[in-house]
């Protein structure tokens, strides 16, 4: 957890030294902010770690196939990359672009979610007919 508070930290001083330099050198300003999301996001991969092994332990005891943890992650990856590049179309003064992308990502989502709905409603139709 202290990486967490080290790295919030770590993005608030950024924000600062980046308003500073941005008015002198703004190329600086954006290398250091790539700089700092690059090592914010290496941080966040080493938090989903863990988490990555608990699913693949889920996927063996529960006799899951591997591939609904797939798309599971999948759709995580695109919402994530969605919400990001989101942000940076708002914050760049395309707002709409960014709704627009958000609701694109949200089809893909459900799209590839078809396989797990699937399978959801095979095991509903299976637990009713042992009633």
């Amino acid at each position: 957890m202290e990486l967490f508070w080290r790295a919030a930290a770590a993005v608030l001083i950024t924000v600062i030294l980046s308003l500073c330099l941005e008015r002198y050198e703004k190329a600086a300003a954006v290398m250091l902010t790539l700089f700092t999301v690059s090592l914010v996001a290496i941080l966040a991969v080493s938090y989903l770690e863990p988490v990555m092994t608990f699913a693949k332990k889920l996927c063996t005891v529960g006799q899951l196939d591997e591939n609904m943890l797939e798309i599971l992650l999948k759709a995580v990856g695109i919402g994530l990359i969605g919400e990001i590049s989101s942000l940076v179309c708002s914050d760049s003064g395309h707002a709409v672009l960014g709704k627009v992308l958000q609701i694109l990502c949200t089809a893909v989502i459900l799209w590839l979610s078809l396989p797990l709905f699937e399978q959801t409603l095979e095991l509903l139709q299976e637990v009713l007919e042992g009633l």
